[in-house]
């Protein structure tokens, strides 16, 4: 289930070149699948393109996970620093992350596929 929400401020529309994202994409997605034991088709990550007024902070990220004892506090603030690092990298922005570990006795979800 790890889903990555990045908000990406509109004026880094000129940084935020398509064609390179799914290779960024794949760098994110493997940590997440080293770092926070995952299944790399339960990993899901999203770009929203928000204006941001007063952040300096120009990239804001919220990863939501389902709660595992292999996630420990260790593996997800090495696996936030390591995607953190990538944004920062590629997009020469400041980078806030967060992330949020939901207990699966409280997740209702829905999978529709072809």
């Amino acid at each position: 289930m790890p889903s990555l929400i990045l908000h990406i401020d509109e004026s880094l529309d000129s940084n935020f070149k398509k064609s390179e994202i799914k290779v960024i994409e794949k760098q994110m997605t493997d940590i997440i699948i080293n770092e926070l034991d995952a299944e790399e088709d339960n990993c899901q990550i999203i770009w929203v393109e928000s204006k941001t007024f007063t952040s300096n902070y120009k990239l804001y990220g919220e990863m939501k996970f389902r709660e595992k004892k292999s996630r420990t506090i260790n593996s997800r603030e090495k696996c936030l620093k390591k995607i953190g690092d990538i944004l920062k990298n590629e997009f020469n922005v400041f980078v806030r992350l967060r992330a949020f570990s939901i207990k699966e006795a409280c997740i209702t979800a829905l999978d529709l596929k072809e």
